[in-house]
């Protein structure tokens, strides 16, 4: 019998068998100057400093700090500091550490999904699955940077937990301090935790439980405290940033682009088969027009408004799960302007609402097939989607062993764009020390597009330097 506490292991332990590869993987992309280049982290003494300003702030690399003046993550650091202390520079450490981060999130999660589905087996244990072993989460818990998505990703969902606890049963002073307390620490992961108060609003407001005014008031208490004491916090230590992914581009392109955006996940989460450690210019570009891409990307926004209006008295649960995945999110659309455009980690906690969704969606079609005799093939179908999705999910770990075989990776799946080659170049001057193969690496990005002015000067400092 699926109980509860099974469906949790199972959904934690399908998380371990995907995750636990990268233990053989090295540092790469962020994680150098993350780990390698910021002596801060090499001392648990300099805790109380990552509370006092922003993220990656003492890194040697000067440009990394002057990326990342926006971000306040103090927790993530902390972390770093203890995986440093008890595992030094040993990569393998770090990924354990992310492998366990994205294990608990899984059985959290097959717990929340229990408790919304009205404690519907199936229903838990096929999101709870779908969450530890799609595609998408490959990026999050392989990259040791990105415990910054981890964290936010447990607490956020752990907050979600507290606050079906108050809508359940009541709204008690320790009850509420946990789901503050969690919430708190969600956000001082990572930013996109702030989309999880909306995501425990839209749970109230939608479902409509027994006194589901009361308790959403009372739960509104400790998250409103949690939510302005970071933005204070956020408001003292860090300073804008004046590196954003659109610079300076009138509203309706970053509109038209991010609607082009919403296509892109939808890719994602269907058929994750292309996956990027960076979306760049030449990969999604600036939309000024109805393009196809925009068109595509109109037509799902507009089917998800379809449904979600459908859906609203019909099945709310649906529509929630539809709610869940644009309200999460919120914080990565450009409505506060970043760096990046898209990227896969965007998906770790959106994934709530798309495990909600699929869970339900085919424990149905299930039990449909079950009473027309054909639950055996039903079942068997979905176990060749989740086994399809946990083997790309396998295969995909080995690309991220180093900034070499990624960025490989990335020109392979991906030419229209030179900026891997470029990456390759930066990794083989500074890490292999061999200006030749930076060279090299160079001119395979000026075969792709001719005239790139970042290449060209790179190139042509190399070959100033090298002997005759």
């Amino acid at each position: 019998m699926l109980t509860r506490t099974r469906i949790a292991v199972l959904s934690a332990s399908a998380a371990l068998a995907v995750s636990l590869p990268t233990l053989g993987n090295g540092f790469a992309i962020d994680d150098i100057y993350v780990f390698v280049e910021q002596p801060m982290v090499h001392s648990l003494r300099n805790i109380p400093r990552f509370f006092a300003g922003g993220w990656g702030m003492g890194t040697t690399n000067a440009q990394e700090r002057a990326l990342n003046t926006r971000y306040y993550r103090p927790l993530p650091t902390t972390l770093g500091a203890l995986e440093y202390a008890v595992f030094g520079l040993r990569p393998a450490g770090f990924h354990f550490t992310s492998s366990l981060l994205h294990a608990a999130t899984a059985a959290l999660v097959a717990l929340l999904l229990w408790r919304l589905s009205g404690k519907v087996a199936l229903a838990a244990l096929l999101g709870g699955l779908l969450f530890a072993v799609h595609p998408v989460q490959s990026e999050a818990f392989s990259a040791a940077c990105y415990q910054t998505v981890l964290l936010a990703g447990l607490f956020g969902t752990l907050t979600l937990l507290w606050f079906g606890r108050v809508l359940e049963q009541g709204a008690r002073p320790l009850r509420l301090a946990a789901l503050g307390g969690s919430l708190l620490l969600a956000l001082l992961s990572k930013e996109e935790a702030f989309a999880i108060p909306l995501l425990a609003a839209a749970w109230a407001v939608l479902l409509r439980p027994p006194n589901w005014r009361r308790a959403l008031l009372a739960s509104a208490i400790p998250m409103g405290i949690a939510v302005i004491a970071v933005l204070i916090l956020r408001h003292v230590f860090l300073s804008p940033s004046s590196v954003t992914y659109f610079g300076d581009e009138p509203g309706h392109i970053v509109a038209l682009t991010m609607v082009r955006v919403a296509a892109l996940y939808v890719e994602l989460l269907l058929v994750p088969l292309r996956l990027c450690p960076f979306y760049d210019w030449f990969i999604i570009g600036y939309e000024s027009g109805l393009s196809e891409g925009v068109l595509l990307g109109g037509a799902i926004l507009a089917l998800a408004a379809v449904a979600f209006a459908f859906y609203l008295r019909r099945a709310p649960l649906l529509a929630l799960a539809v709610a869940w995945i644009l309200l999460a999110l919120m914080p990565v659309s450009q409505i506060a302007p970043i760096i990046v455009v898209a990227a896969e980690r965007f998906l770790y906690i959106p994934m709530l609402g798309f495990c909600l969704l699929l869970g339900l969606v085919l424990h149905r079609g299930v039990e449909r097939a079950r009473a027309g005799g054909l639950g055996t093939p039903a079942l068997a179908c979905v176990l060749l989607l989740f086994s399809a999705y946990a083997v790309r999910t396998v295969t995909r770990v080995p690309d991220w062993r180093s900034d070499e075989t990624l960025n490989l990776a990335t020109a392979r799946m991906f030419p229209e764009t030179p900026t891997p080659l470029l990456n390759l170049a930066t990794y083989y001057e500074r890490t292999e020390k061999d200006p030749t193969k930076a060279v090299a690496a160079l001119d395979q990005a000026l075969r792709r597009v001719p005239g790139w002015k970042p290449a060209l000067a790179r190139r042509a400092r190399l070959q100033a330097a090298m002997p005759p």
